[in-house]
């Protein structure tokens, strides 16, 4: 795990919410606050859809090009949200999970990444690559 100051706050949430860079992951968990809290969990509610509607997946969760309308409509005015999280997860090729936690408070913006093994093993490659990978992107984009 790594945590990546980014600095340029504006772009990143610019492209965060009209660009297309987190697209494909998907929503553990997000958390924003105005002058309400607002929370979504990225479980899809199979209830809700029609016979034969229900989009069949192995991860079961909400894509962040799904709901990210929802919540740019949330924090969209005059003012900046006192605080927003965003958990968000990549399910990799190899059956792993990377994760990516977005944390904003105030005009501090930091990224937080992780790495759950389907299998257990000593070794971290696959951790490794994956923080690097995140970490390449961010710097290249935002810092």
């Amino acid at each position: 795990m790594i945590a990546i100051h980014v600095e340029n706050v504006k772009k990143f949430m610019s492209d965060l919410f009209t660009g297309n860079l987190f697209d494909n992951f998907h929503v553990r968990h997000c958390e924003v606050v105005t002058f309400l809290r607002l929370e979504l969990e990225g479980e899809r509610c199979r209830e809700w859809y029609d016979t034969g509607e229900y989009p069949e997946d192995r991860q079961n969760q909400i894509a962040w090009s799904e709901c990210k309308p929802i919540v740019f409509q949330w924090i969209k005015g005059k003012k900046t949200p006192v605080k927003m999280k965003l958990d968000f997860c990549h399910y990799l090729e190899n059956g792993d999970i990377g994760s990516l936690r977005i944390e904003y408070t105030r005009e501090s913006l930091t990224a937080y990444t992780g790495y759950m093994q389907k299998d257990f093993s000593m070794d971290r490659e696959g951790q490794q690559e994956w923080d690097n990978y995140c970490q390449n992107v961010l710097e290249k984009n935002f810092c």
